[in-house]
Parts: structure tokens; C-alpha cells; sequence
């Protein structure tokens, strides 16, 4: 069996492409430059270089496989291509630069997703988009039943798209990860946390610090995309992820403990001074459930969990280089 893997050299991409080679698939992997061609064909993967916005490349790798498994995803400029970023600051000029970037996001996305799906169209093969948990309904446990809040940045246009096309005769489904997808070299949410504590010499949560933060391991999250690939029905929703909810402040004392520095509370009104643009996403009570997705695969998360994975690799120099990625959900690989 052949699958197309778009942000195949992302965090969450490569470790996909990973998991599909073990288990004896053929697996063509979308990457934006010939180093990450290069990267995969090492792996034994075949490589197709190109971007998000080149849809009859797009279409035609899709067409050509028997499955589709979309990870890519832009988080930030250094993801964009120069004619993207030309797009984003000339549309500044009408709305600011946020708006500009959430319509530019959400135009590539739609229109990627839509060139995957038509490859598809038809056939009843399986395309399962990347989606996220991070924007579902705030201080409670969600589930896979649970929409979107759109009142806050949020991947509903992904889910969108990814499901119209069972009317049209693919087997679509989604993933949606946890904010906090966690490994070894990983380099989103908890890696910022740890550099801009070691920066200011401080560890903070915000208010009580018992705001929840699911979590997963890549290596159980890769699983999850190849089991909704196998098994998983048209227009099902499924939450990757191992713990529902782990509280800030356990996060916070952890990286005080090991970094050697104080741990404080501090108000939701002074978490911009501290966290930058990640603070609205770091203050969220986010908890979410995965017992359906469970229950319908058999997806048991085997790695470690967020805390002991936290102990055994994110205090080396070597994680904490990588820039952030303030918009969206975990990090996938991107290409734009």
C-alpha cells in the first residue's frame, strides 16, 4: 500500500513516515527542499518536493497513492514561502497582520486540503488531516464529539474540509493531537517554556497553575495516524492523546526543580511579560479525552508520558534550540 505524507519531515510527519516503513508500507513523502528529498530517501521513503499551494502536485500524488495522511501546516513565517510572506504583509495593510495570517492560513489549508481530497475523490481510500485539541471547549474534559470554539484560533477549517469529501466518496477522517506532543528533539510549546525559563531565571504557571495540558508521545501519536489510516470510518474525529490533562504548575515545578530556580504563580494579566505570544495558549484548561478513540481502534499509547519523557531529554542544550510555533496546534512539519 502506497500513502502520501504531506509535512514528512515535520515533527509530526517524520515520525509517521517512520511508523509506516516499520509496518511495511510504501510511503511518499511531501517536503519542501531536496536536503529533506534527501532525508527521506535515507529513511526508504520516496520524496516529492514541493508546497502547500501547488494543488496539481498535490492532486496527483494523491491520485497515485492509496491513502493520504496530511500533517503539514503553517505555524509561523519561517514556514511561509516568499511569495506567501509577500501575500501576508500586503495584506497587513487591510486588517493587520494576525487577520492577514489566519486568512492566508486558512486559505492554504482549505485549498491543500481540497487538491488532496479530489486526487481521492471517488475511491474510498482513506485521508486523515491533522486537526488539534487545543480549541475545544475550555475547563472541562472534551471529547470526540466536541466542536470547535470559534472564538479563539482554532483548526475547524481543516476538520471542514477534510469531511466534506465523504459525500464525495473518501474515507476522510481527522487526528486531532494534543497541544503538547512530546519526544526527544521535539521543539513547540514545553521546549519555549523551558528556554524562556532558563532566560529569566524564573519558572512561572498562571493563577493556581492547575490549568490543564493534554499530552502524547510522537512515536503514540504516529500509531494513532496509521490505525485511523487502517480502521478508521468516514467522517470520524480522534483524539490523540495519552493524558487528558496535566496541570501547568506540575510542569512549571518540574522545570524549576531541574533548571534550579524559583517557581511562582503569577496573574493571567502578567503572562505576556513571561511567555510572549504563546501566553493566551499556555493559560487554556484544555483537558481532553481520547476513551472513544480508544475504544474504536485499539490505539493503547505505550510511550512514555509527558513528565518522565519531560526528565529524560528536555533539559539537554541540544532541545532547547528551535523557535516556537505560537499559532496553531502541535508541531506537524510545515510547508506553505
Amino acid at each position: 500500500m502506497r500513502v502520501f505524507v504531506t509535512g514528512a519531515t515535520g515533527w509530526i510527519g517524520s515520525a509517521v513516515v517512520k511508523d509506516l516503513l516499520l509496518s511495511g508500507y510504501e510511503v511518499v513523502g511531501l517536503t519542501t527542499t531536496s536536503e529533506g528529498a534527501r532525508k527521506l530517501q535515507a529513511l526508504g521513503a520516496k520524496a516529492r518536493v514541493g508546497r502547500l499551494h501547488e494543488h496539481d502536485l498535490l492532486r496527483e500524488a494523491a491520485a497515485e497513492s492509496d491513502g493520504v495522511i496530511h500533517t503539514a501546516f503553517i505555524h509561523g513565517l519561517s514556514n511561509m514561502s516568499l511569495p506567501t510572506r509577500l501575500r501576508l504583509f500586503a495584506g497587513a495593510l487591510n486588517g493587520g497582520v494576525v487577520a492577514s495570517f489566519l486568512r492566508i492560513l486558512k486559505e492554504t489549508e482549505k485549498g491543500a486540503i481540497g487538491a488532496l481530497g479530489a486526487g481521492l475523490e471517488g475511491s474510498a481510500r482513506p485521508l486523515v488531516v491533522a486537526s488539534g485539541v487545543l480549541s475545544l471547549p475550555q475547563g472541562r474534559v472534551s471529547t470526540e464529539r466536541d466542536d470547535h470554539v470559534l472564538t479563539i484560533p482554532n483548526r475547524s477549517f481543516s476538520e471542514a474540509a477534510a469531511l466534506d469529501f465523504v459525500r464525495r466518496g473518501v474515507r476522510s477522517t481527522v487526528v486531532r493531537l494534543a497541544p503538547t506532543v512530546h519526544g526527544a528533539g521535539e521543539h513547540g510549546f514545553v521546549a519555549r517554556i523551558i528556554a524562556l525559563a532558563r532566560k529569566k531565571g524564573v519558572s512561572p504557571y498562571i493563577g493556581d497553575g492547575a490549568n490543564r495540558w493534554p499530552a502524547v508521545h510522537v512515536s503514540d501519536a504516529a500509531r494513532l495516524f496509521r490505525l485511523a489510516l487502517e480502521k478508521g470510518e468516514a467522517g470520524a474525529k480522534f483524539h490523540g492523546v495519552d493524558e487528558a490533562g496535566v496541570p501547568l504548575r506540575d510542569i512549571a515545578s518540574l522545570i524549576a526543580t531541574r533548571l534550579k530556580i524559583p517557581v511562582v504563580g503569577i496573574p493571567a494579566s502578567k503572562a505576556a511579560r513571561h511567555f510572549g505570544v504563546i501566553a493566551p495558549f499556555i493559560g487554556f484548561d484544555n483537558p481532553a479525552s481520547s476513551e472513544w478513540t480508544r475504544d474504536t481502534l485499539g490505539w493503547r499509547p505505550e510511550q512514555a508520558q509527558l513528565l518522565a519523557d519531560m526528565e529524560a531529554h528536555y533539559f539537554e542544550s541540544t532541545s532547547l534550540r528551535a523557535a516556537p510555533r505560537p499559532i496553531g496546534e502541535a508541531n506537524s512539519g510545515t510547508v506553505s
